[in-house]
């Protein structure tokens, strides 16, 4: 392979139709022919089946970007095709070839977890080629997703767990470049209260409230995180100490934000500011000690 060209995407389509499958060959071979419009983002290698259990021992045996399947391949009617297969390949696309009669099936599909459909009314090289891009593309995302550290779906955070292994490597870099790693811990108060007392609603609206907090009062922070149901944390890299305590910050915050405590669910906070040049421990145990503060100061 010459420097600078795109590895191939393997491509099975499951097709019993001859005609079809001819088609497809044909708007892929043109498409080939017009690489300067890079109409699919990357070269084509396609396989064929032409029945079910061939597809079956192919997906069995190979591995393939993208599956493109036919639903009536061999007489099959319904969704057991595609869950067959998909039970063989859980992590590649597939895009589902049917008629504009049999369209709510390839939406049913979709709905399974299919990247999409063509209608082989409209089968040419280009509507083919976007619909192999947008599964190319959806798939990507997909797998970076899995990929890149958790992201808090309530606040938009880093997770606990993308935390833990992002900070640490924060942390190896401080010491590398020899400059102070910060870690501020945010907890709210009253959270195990807050769904009995003024409901999930409520409760999750302090978390996002808790959330912006953050952003706006650690503004150049490395990381920003939630790290457990009511903790957040802030690593920061060689920033000097903030003028004044934690503590005061966030009241001075939640005064200016929302007024004098009248709204409910108060918000209010224990905070705690540490150095991790100062301690050998890990970034799990040393969050869990501000846990323990807070656990003792609701009993």
């Amino acid at each position: 392979m010459s420097t600078g060209e795109k590895t191939r995407a393997r491509l099975l389509l499951v097709e019993s139709d001859p005609w079809d499958a001819g088609l497809i060959q044909e708007a892929l071979d043109e498409l080939e022919e017009r690489p300067h419009e890079n109409l699919l983002g990357r070269p084509v290698e396609l396989f064929h089946a032409e029945t079910i259990e061939e597809a079956v021992v192919s997906a069995s045996a190979e591995t393939y970007d993208l599956i493109l399947l036919d639903l009536a391949t061999g007489g099959a009617s319904g969704l057991h095709p595609y869950l067959r297969l998909r039970d063989l390949a859980p992590s590649t696309p597939f895009v589902i070839l049917t008629v504009r009669e049999e369209e709510s099936l390839a939406l049913t599909a979709m709905r399974e977890g299919a990247a999409g459909y063509l209608l082989k009314e409209d089968l040419d090289c280009l509507p083919l080629a976007r619909t192999l891009r947008a599964a190319f593309e959806h798939q990507q995302a997909l797998m970076a997703r899995e990929e890149m550290p958790g992201v808090d779906d309530l606040t938009g955070l880093t997770s606990r767990a993308g935390f833990l292994y992002l900070g640490e490597m924060v942390r190896r870099l401080s010491s590398r470049w020899g400059k102070t790693a910060r870690l501020s811990i945010i907890a709210l108060t009253g959270y195990g209260r807050m769904t009995d007392v003024f409901g999930a609603q409520a409760r999750d609206m302090a978390l996002i409230e808790t959330g912006e907090m953050l952003r706006e009062l650690f503004p150049d922070a490395d990381l920003l995180a939630r790290v457990g149901a009511e903790q957040f944390a802030a690593l920061s890299l060689g920033p000097p100490a903030a003028p004044e305590p934690i503590q005061a910050r966030t009241i001075r915050w939640v005064e200016q934000r929302i007024g004098r405590q009248t709204a409910t669910p108060p918000l209010e906070y224990a905070t705690s500011e540490l150095i991790l040049q100062d301690s050998d421990d890990s970034l799990a145990d040393l969050l869990r000690a501000p846990l323990r503060q807070v656990a003792s100061m609701q009993k």
